[in-house]
């Protein structure tokens, strides 16, 4: 029996690089609401997560890339059971000064991160 092979075309306009990085999403007032969640894949200007596939999230929120203290606002762009494909906005260092809206972002940060 012979098969045949489908692929999918590339949409993307960066090539994307694989990854097992760990996250935190972030959101609500002051970033009181927060879950975990797998980096699987990066790109300069998207990701696609990993999360629970009842989790609820909102269309914005911030995902914060917890080994490198660094968070990013960003969008949904799609989702698909546990995979929700985001596009990356502005980055935030969060190992320096930060505005009074981040505080509590590099708090949160701070209690995740390795020592």
């Amino acid at each position: 029996m012979l098969t045949e092979s489908f692929t999918r075309p590339e949409r993307r306009m960066r090539v994307r690089r694989r990854t097992l990085l760990s996250g935190r999403i972030c959101y609500g007032d002051r970033f009181v609401i927060s879950t975990d969640c797998g980096i699987r894949n990066l790109t300069a200007s998207g990701a696609m997560l990993q999360v629970s596939g009842t989790q609820l999230l909102p269309a914005e929120f911030t995902l914060l890339k917890i080994a490198e203290g660094v968070a990013y606002d960003v969008r949904i762009i799609w989702r698909n059971g546990v995979g929700v494909g985001v596009s990356l906005g502005e980055r935030h260092d969060l190992k320096g000064a930060v505005s009074e809206r981040l505080r509590p972002l590099r708090a949160i940060w701070a209690a995740l991160a390795p020592t």
